[in-house]
């Protein structure tokens, strides 16, 4: 549905029409119009207000996620995805938001803001085929061989030039970075690392660079078929996975995490530290304090799913001297009335 133009306007905006006497007509609008800098807030607050009425209350963890008595809905923009006990429940939600707007059903979704559903019994596959094969068309150079390709190292992912450089345009880089750090935020977590010391060369990249990028492109490609597979847990214990390089480019280490429910991946970052390390403890236990924040709110937020039966989670680090720093500091062993444990690997 065209979302932008079902939410009414509450301010006063004018636009000028040439008629076919050619003379400039004034109209008030009602509704909002794309390009309009508050056409996307309209609509937000018009769809809240019809969930609302269908007895939706909104996520304070997730504003674009709304629960009910029985229905759980994610929303992006104008596309909905609810979860229900049964049709009718569904129909039912349908019916109420049909009462305002226009609703295109699609049944049980097979792709999803880039990514193919695949339905199996017991599991379901998360996948991004086509994009990783569109994204190869438009990018890739060298036609990828049977078999997996192996990833660049990092050494060849943060080589950059401070000058311009003609060899490797940079909007062409900026693209293919950023298409490829859709990818791996959505299904892709192995690339996580490298596409985050590919961006940081994206003002002046090299042709080292374009090349690294182009092969972990060619990766995905060889790996297309490959995915998150997502099974219905017994428990919801959330468990997170953290570890840190120390030092490297520009004296900030790295931060590296997973987070896990029941053992499946639903969570992940690879991304540079905001503070200059001391020691490998030190960065291990800035990995640790940031990601107990994160738990705290992961924590919550299934909490106001209503799927959560349990005050505990765990995270796991492979520093010992962490460890024992994590014990000592009372935000990570109680934050927000949730306790954090946190384990020797």
């Amino acid at each position: 549905m065209a979302a932008y133009l079902q939410a009414p306007l509450h301010h006063e905006v004018y636009v000028s029409d040439v008629n076919e006497n050619r003379e400039t007509q004034y109209c008030i609008l009602h509704k909002a119009l794309y390009g309009l800098k508050q056409a996307g807030h309209e609509w937000f607050k018009t769809l809240q207000g019809i969930l609302e009425k269908a007895d939706l209350n909104q996520c304070i963890g997730d504003e674009g996620a709304y629960v009910g008595p029985e229905i759980i809905i994610g929303t992006h923009v104008d596309d909905l995805l609810a979860i229900g006990p049964s049709n009718e429940t569904l129909d039912k939600l349908e019916q109420a938001i049909e009462d305002h707007v226009e609703l295109d059903k699609k049944g049980q979704p097979v792709q999803m803001l880039g990514m193919e559903i695949k339905w199996e019994k017991d599991f379901v596959v998360l996948t991004q085929t086509h994009l990783i094969e569109s994204t190869h068309h438009s990018h890739s150079t060298i036609r990828s061989k049977l078999g997996k390709t192996s990833l660049p190292s990092n050494l060849e992912l943060f080589e950059h030039t401070k000058e311009p450089n003609d060899e490797c345009p940079k909007t062409v880089y900026q693209a293919l970075v950023g298409s490829l750090l859709f990818i791996a935020r959505m299904t892709r977590p192995e690339i996580a690392i490298h596409v985050n010391l590919l961006g940081r060369t994206t003002e002046n990249p090299s042709a080292a660079n374009l090349l690294a990028a182009r092969k972990v492109l060619k990766y995905l490609y060889s790996s297309r078929q490959e995915g998150i597979i997502l099974k219905k847990p017994l428990n919801l214990a959330l468990e997170v996975y953290v570890n840190a390089s120390y030092s490297g480019p520009e004296s900030r280490s790295q931060t590296g995490v997973l987070t896990t429910l029941e053992g499946q991946p639903i969570g992940w970052y690879s991304r540079r530290q905001d503070l200059v390390s001391l020691s490998i403890t030190e960065a291990e236990h800035i990995a640790c304090c940031e990601r107990a924040k994160d738990l705290a709110w992961g924590m919550q937020f299934l909490q106001e799913l209503r799927c959560l039966d349990t005050q505990t989670s765990r995270s796991w680090t492979n520093s010992e001297g962490a460890q024992n720093l994590s014990q000592t500091n009372r935000f990570l062993r109680k934050s927000r009335h949730i306790e954090h444990r946190f384990h020797y690997l």
